[in-house]
């Protein structure tokens, strides 16, 4: 017996939407934000120029500042810590991290169902104990599945070894009892094709008592006018003790105001690295590669809340799942994303980064000589 109205979530989507505040309009196409570049010493003394907060919107703002600065100099003082005695000390990069969480409610025909997912990435650069090592802190799997907010979180921890051009190297361990060790080796490049942008991803990884795997996808966005983007997204992970290929398809359209640098591959998938926009997505996933588990469309509106820091989204949906036959089955999943990349009200935008959408006449000519490309997502 249904327990809720049919059409609850577009009525969550009207309470929701007027309480949003309105964001500025982007002067020159869409534009995507990264970390900070600036060292951990240049935060704290840009952080102690700032003058004391009026109001609760500004209390709200230096509370997130105090948090990110105390991060950044416990990271100095780590990697300083350890540093050689006699090697001459460099500065400590800024270290970017991120506090999400997302709720999901879908009317199954037996009761309504409800998935809570908390998302945690950091990734820290000690460049006086090893310059080429980072450490990182992850609640992504080690394939970088889509994030499926019905899918049980795990934290992994471990160091990152880049030994050239793409390529990450990642060693660690996953929180479970006993803890489970894992290694995987990734690619992921970056590419404009005239006014297509591609990003191909390969990765291979193994984990103790569940033998080894590979993952891989390939996400393609078409530039439609300033602010419009089309987007294909594939997803494949293979584990050899399933003996199984799970799969995710995707397609989006989408009028994008922000964007925000994706730290997984999954985030793609999932339109998680909109920060202010709206649009359709239809998406399919299965466990084996000629079967289809469900069916899902979804239409996302994205706004940040506060300061370019602090972002929320709604996201109704219509989901067929082949274990309720194929019945439509309405949803809504609401989510928030802290994101401590930088001070309050200075995000600095990036002009060029992954999976970018600029404007057609200031995209790059192919047969131009080549340039230093755009940093990578992690």
């Amino acid at each position: 017996m249904r327990t809720l109205p049919r059409a609850w979530p577009l009525l969550a989507v009207s309470a929701l939407l007027p309480g949003m505040p309105p964001a500025a309009h982007a002067q020159s196409g869409t534009e995507r934000f990264g970390p900070s570049v600036l060292s951990t010493a240049e935060i704290r003394e840009e952080a102690a120029r700032r003058p004391p907060p009026l109001d609760f919107g500004q209390r709200l703002d230096r509370t997130h500042d105090w948090l990110y600065v105390n991060a950044q100099r416990l990271v100095e003082d780590t990697d300083r810590r350890f540093a050689p005695p006699d090697a001459e000390l460099l500065a400590v990069p800024a270290t970017p991290f991120r506090l999400g969480v997302i709720t999901q409610t879908i009317d199954r025909p037996d009761g309504v169902k409800f998935g809570l997912d908390l998302n945690l990435d950091v990734s820290l650069n000690l460049p006086n104990i090893e310059r080429r090592l980072r450490l990182f802190v992850t609640s992504d799997d080690v394939a970088e599945s889509p994030d499926l907010s019905d899918d049980r979180g795990e934290v992994r921890a471990g160091l990152r070894f880049s030994p050239y051009g793409n390529f990450d190297f990642d060693v660690g361990v996953r929180a479970d009892v006993p803890p489970i060790a894992f290694a995987s080796l990734r690619w992921a490049k970056y590419q404009p094709i005239g006014l297509w942008d591609v990003f191909p991803f390969a990765k291979l990884f193994a984990e103790t008592g569940e033998g080894v795997g590979a993952s891989g996808g390939f996400t393609v966005d078409r530039r439609v006018g300033r602010a419009t983007i089309l987007r294909s997204s594939t997803f494949a992970k293979w584990r050899n003790d399933r003996d199984a290929t799970e799969w995710t398809q995707a397609f989006l359209v989408a009028r994008a105001g922000e964007l925000l640098l994706p730290e997984r591959y999954g985030r793609l998938v999932r339109n998680l690295d909109f920060a202010r926009g709206y649009g359709l997505q239809l998406l399919a996933t299965g466990e084996r590669r000629n079967r289809v588990e469900y069916y899902e469309a979804a239409v996302f509106f994205k706004r940040p809340l506060r300061q370019r820091w602090l972002y929320g989204y709604i996201e109704p949906l219509v989901r067929w799942d082949r274990r309720y036959g194929w019945d439509a089955d309405p949803g809504i999943r609401i989510g928030f994303d802290a994101l401590f990349w930088d001070l309050s009200r200075s995000m600095p935008a990036t002009a060029v980064e992954p999976i970018l959408l600029r404007p057609a006449d200031d995209r790059p000519d192919p047969e131009a000589e080549d340039e230093p490309g755009p940093p990578r997502p992690r």
